[in-house]
């Protein structure tokens, strides 16, 4: 799916004997840059020999590298030895990356880029919530990941036009290119296949590639992908955040989004056909909480007015006019079963109402001031509608909504979309809304043979919830059967644990569902173990 570099050729009338000299010692040179005192590849010694003094010869986009080191086996993450290094790209906007190299016996001969989240500015490598979500199976690839070109928090970075093509697709389009040249020469061959995978910007990240730079990879994983970042923002801030952040009585605490949630999953957990504490039938889903509206005085077992309202927002479409990449305006309502996970609380109402520090909220507050230019601007009092100029120009580049993937169709490339239903921090519907897009271009029958969104109820964006992991799923090995062997992840089943994190003790399956392409879900057929995923047909009703 991706090329490799052409050879370059000796000058006209220029002796044969005298290239096949230059070629020789390009190749000596090559070995003394690698710290081996033979032809064989670094990886031909242990990573504890090889790792400390790696270098190799001149790299792409000019990086550089910066240092290697060891990092030990822990759990299942073998020893790999991390070359990091820079590529400057302007005074304002220098990548910072990382590959991975894991022992020659332990490569499976292919690249795995690891897209990062909310605005970047680090390694996703690093963190070990990113190194859970990717799957066990990803830890025989070489792994990159970058922090996009800017390590300062928050979005002023956004005001430099490198920075922002770096973050929204250029930098994971470098390291990759970085990433293959550093695996070439460490193994002494090129990588097989390349993948990308990613959660939220992650993922967003792994969209943008399909459509800006379609050779890259051979398939993307985009998990819960944010592709209208500044829709989110425009729509979310003079509605539902405005709403809830402007009186006490409008945000729910943690109590609340229990009582809300409980009552939920009471209404809707069986229009699935099992009351099982999973809201699959979210379309069937309508219920307000009228019924729980204070009749008194306000209490942990009632919902005011207000907040009836807030929880009438998380679900309402919003339509803003500010009209964004591809023509596009507003922003969906989010899909049921986000109270019953910590979304609730992480990205609409926060841990308190006066900090005012849910993710949706400080997200919609950095991009208001950046279009503003105003540090000190009030997101309270921000009107998008007079800032429609600046928004498009963030969105031009960072949105991943171009329906034109027929590029990344034509090279084999496959895309595999996962969402948990309950996502509060990004829509699924407007993923949903994107991937129609790309059928009525490209039509529907070339859009199933390479793409797929695949759902799973009762979780959030934090991957929690009393849903099935999405974890247990390794989506990056489903990615791989489909290119690899031509199998579409049309089968796949998830697991849910008992406890739900591994940190709290062992872990045991206490049920299994089936993995449904959007819009279906996980209807139970009336008879069999609920626990199995064989007693679940995938259905559209």
């Amino acid at each position: 799916m991706f090329s490799t570099p052409p050879t370059a050729g000796t000058a006209s009338g220029r002796p044969a004997l005298l290239a096949a000299s230059l070629a020789a010692l390009a190749a000596l040179a090559l070995t003394a840059c690698s710290g081996s005192d033979s032809s064989a590849p670094a990886a031909s010694q242990p990573l504890a020999q090889a790792c400390p003094t790696y270098r190799t010869a001149a790299l792409p986009h000019g990086a550089s590298i910066t240092r290697t080191e060891l990092r030990a086996a822990e759990g299942l993450l073998p020893e790999v030895c991390i070359v990091r290094g820079e590529i400057v790209s302007s005074p304002q906007s220098t990548i910072h990356w990382a590959v991975e190299l894991p022992a020659g016996t332990v490569w499976n001969g292919k690249t795995l880029t690891v897209g990062g989240g909310a605005f970047d500015g680090f390694i996703p490598t690093d963190d070990p919530w990113y190194q859970h979500i990717i799957g066990t199976s990803a830890h025989s690839y070489v792994k990159m990941s970058s922090d996009s070109g800017h390590l300062a928090p928050g979005f002023a970075w956004g005001a430099s036009d490198v920075a922002l093509r770096n973050h929204a697709f250029d930098a994971n389009h470098f390291v990759l290119e970085v990433g293959t040249a550093i695996a070439a020469d460490f193994y002494g061959k090129r990588p097989t296949r390349r993948y990308h995978i990613g959660h939220s910007n992650g993922g967003r990240s792994a969209l943008a590639a399909t459509q800006n730079y379609p050779k890259d990879y051979d398939g993307v994983v985009a998990m819960e992908p944010a592709i209208s970042q500044q829709a989110h923002q425009t729509n979310l801030g003079p509605t539902l955040l405005r709403h809830v952040f402007s009186k006490p009585e409008n945000w729910l605490s943690p109590a609340k989004i229990a009582l809300y949630a409980k009552a939920e999953t009471a209404a809707c957990d069986a229009l699935d056909g099992l009351a099982d504490g999973i809201i699959g039938n979210v379309a069937a889903c309508n219920y307000m909480p009228t019924d729980l509206l204070c009749k008194g005085a306000d209490s942990d077992h009632c919902l005011t007015a207000g907040q009836i309202e807030s929880i009438r927002l998380i679900y309402a479409n919003k339509d803003v006019p500010v009209t964004l990449s591809q023509g596009a305006r507003g922003y969906p309502g989010f899909g049921r079963g986000g109270a019953a996970t910590s979304d609730w609380e992480a990205y609409v109402f926060g841990p308190g109402f006066a900090a005012r520090d849910s993710f949706n909220y400080m997200a919609a507050l950095a991009a208001a001031r950046l279009v503003e230019g105003n540090p000190a601007a009030d997101l309270l009092a921000h009107d998008p509608t007079l800032y429609q100029a600046q928004y498009l120009r963030l969105a031009n580049q960072i949105d991943a909504t171009n329906p034109d993937l027929a590029a990344f169709a034509d090279q084999g490339g496959k895309l595999l979309i996962w969402y948990g239903m309950g996502d509060a921090c990004v829509s699924v519907y407007r993923t949903a809304e994107y991937l129609d897009s790309v059928r009525q271009r490209l039509g529907a029958g070339k859009v199933q043979g390479f793409a797929r969104m695949l759902t799973s109820p009762s979780i959030g964006h934090n991957l929690d919830g009393p849903g099935t992991d999405p974890v247990s799923i390794d989506l990056l090995a489903a990615m791989d059967a489909w290119v690899e062997r031509g199998s579409a992840p049309d089968r796949l089943v998830a697991t849910r644990y008992e406890p739900a994190d591994p940190r709290m003790g062992p872990q045991t399956p206490v049920l299994k569902r089936p993995v449904c392409e959007y819009p279906k879900f996980p209807r139970y057929d009336g008879k069999g173990d609920p626990a199995k995923a064989e007693s679940f047909s995938c259905s559209a009703v």
